[in-house]
């Protein structure tokens, strides 16, 4: 998982989900620790283990200090020059049936992608990651990612699942 920059604890990953795709969390590679809850939990069933109640793309959160997980809807976001609100919002992008996420890049300029989640409340950039060589990049904990820049009419897509993207 992603940590959140700048809340200590908080981390988060994006995955298309359907109803039989269980899930759980270690806080170290081993199976002794695992679990799937905490003291708040939201926005899945655990009927042994994880589970979402549709198929979709969601957000996991995992928030040790609040002891939450939750489990919700994601979006992902372009904001900047290549998109159509520019830096005063995001403009939230396609999800397709098998959970790859597109959008159009409008202008030229520099791409920049984020997520949010109500389970964190926190700055866009975050949360932010952009594509390098064919892969998804996420800031995490560290500072400004370097610019990819780009021109009006490519495309940028995303697929959280295989930790791959392309802009083209």
């Amino acid at each position: 998982m992603t940590p959140v920059n700048g809340k200590s604890g908080a981390f988060w990953a994006i995955r298309y989900m359907t109803t039989t795709t269980e899930f759980k969390f270690c806080s170290q590679k081993a199976w002794s620790g695992d679990f799937c809850t905490l003291d708040s939990n939201t926005g899945f069933v655990t009927p042994s283990n994880n589970m979402v109640e549709s198929d979709g793309l969601y957000i996991i959160c995992v928030d040790y200090a609040a002891g939450k997980v939750a489990v919700e809807p994601a979006n992902v976001y372009g904001i900047g020059d290549c998109f159509e609100n520019g830096w005063d919002s995001g403009v939230e992008w396609t999800v397709a049936d098998d959970g790859t996420v597109t959008s159009p890049v409008l202008k030229a300029g520099n791409v920049r992608m984020y997520t949010s989640a109500e389970c964190f409340g926190v700055d866009w950039w975050r949360m932010e990651f952009n594509v390098y060589d064919g892969r998804i990049v996420y800031r995490g904990a560290g500072s400004d990612q370097e610019a990819v820049p780009c021109e009006a009419g490519k495309t940028v897509t995303l697929n959280f699942n295989a930790g791959t993207g392309e802009i083209k």
